[in-house]
């Protein structure tokens, strides 16, 4: 009687080899109706795993896969260095890619990983892409997410309080005598983004500063956009007396505008951002910032990531969300002339 191969499974189910190699590895994004065909093909074939290869692909990759925005954000490959020390004591390698907050990429960079038999996972997610996540979750790889979260996925978590960064800022603004605020926002497509404008929103509502609409702007986390927008907002006939930018990278878009304007901080305008400190070290006047604890929440990361791949027992998931401090420094100073709307 002949073998009954791989080949013949994925023959009769009209389907890849490598279709066939996830479903019964259970590694890897397969849609439900592949998966179906493919369980009844082995069905009919009478098909029997080979124990010796089943043990063999069962054996530990000491891979560990990470996925993050952009590559070329200093905060996000500070987390990934810490990650990255703390893998190496386990003996294991940090593969380390970036989907430019596009979820077609993170999609196609998911699977990837999948491919490569991670132990676990570490996500800067888009936001998008849950059932894909979910996916790699229920094949029983450990999901890390950092700086965002994936709305309906159950999962470790480590992120900023970001609605009360950007509240806290404006906030702040607003005790120096500033009422005509700007803001320029990220993406609000995903947590970071949309928390950190809900914050700045209410606080100025709140605090009962100018709600003109033009004084918000769209940066979506990319410095030349963010250039265009403050740009815009520094071109108004009523422009604001100080800008609150969401975070380190729109903020070099907004610093060239005021420059490129011949505009002095603070004495013509205040300006505050949410972001790391290290990427401002030499600027002047120092800025003043609303901080993320890197430090802590790469350490963080990483003790979370060690516990889920060297840990037998399966507990709970974990979030953990931590308080931004803020930093006064010199770039804010109440304004020379204060025009309420």
């Amino acid at each position: 009687m002949k073998n009954i191969t791989i080949k013949d499974v994925a023959n009769k189910a009209g389907v890849s080899v490598g279709s066939v190699s996830k479903v019964l590895n259970n590694k890897g994004y397969v849609s439900k109706e592949t998966r179906e065909k493919v369980e009844m093909a082995i069905e009919a074939l009478n098909y029997q795993v080979n124990a010796a290869a089943r043990s063999l692909k069962a054996s530990r990759t000491k891979k560990v896969g990470m996925l993050v925005s952009y590559i070329s954000n200093p905060y996000l490959m500070s987390i990934a260095k810490t990650i990255e020390d703390s893998l190496r004591e386990l003996g294991c390698h940090l593969l380390l890619m970036s989907h430019n907050e596009d979820e077609a990429t993170e999609r196609e960079l998911l699977q990837l990983i999948m491919e490569q038999r991670v132990e676990a996972l570490v996500l800067i997610p888009t936001g998008g892409n849950r059932e894909m996540v979910q996916t790699v979750i229920n094949q029983k790889i450990p999901v890390l997410l950092v700086d965002k979260k994936v709305e309906g996925v159950s999962t470790d978590l480590i992120v900023d309080d970001n609605y009360y960064g950007s509240y806290e800022s404006i906030k702040y603004l607003s005790s120096l005598g500033h009422s005509r605020i700007g803001v320029i926002y990220g993406v609000t497509k995903n947590s970071v983004g949309k928390e950190r404008l809900d914050g700045a929103l209410d606080a100025i509502k709140d605090l009962e500063c100018s709600l003109d609409e033009s004084l918000v702007r769209p940066g979506e986390f990319d410095s030349e956009k963010a250039y265009k927008s403050a740009t815009e907002l520094l071109l108004l006939p009523n422009p604001p007396t100080a800008i609150y930018c969401c975070n380190n990278t729109m903020t070099t878009g907004l610093i060239k505008a005021i420059n490129d304007r011949g505009i002095k901080i603070p004495d013509d305008i205040s300006i505050i951002t949410f972001g790391d400190a290290s990427q401002w070290e030499l600027l002047q006047p120092p800025l003043t910032l609303m901080t993320q604890p890197l430090k802590r929440i790469g350490v963080e990361a990483a003790i979370l990531l060690k516990n889920r791949i060297t840990m037998k027992e399966e507990y709970l998931p974990k979030q953990l969300i931590i308080r931004p401090e803020l930093q006064i420094r010199s770039s804010c100073a109440s304004p020379k002339v204060e025009v309420r709307d």
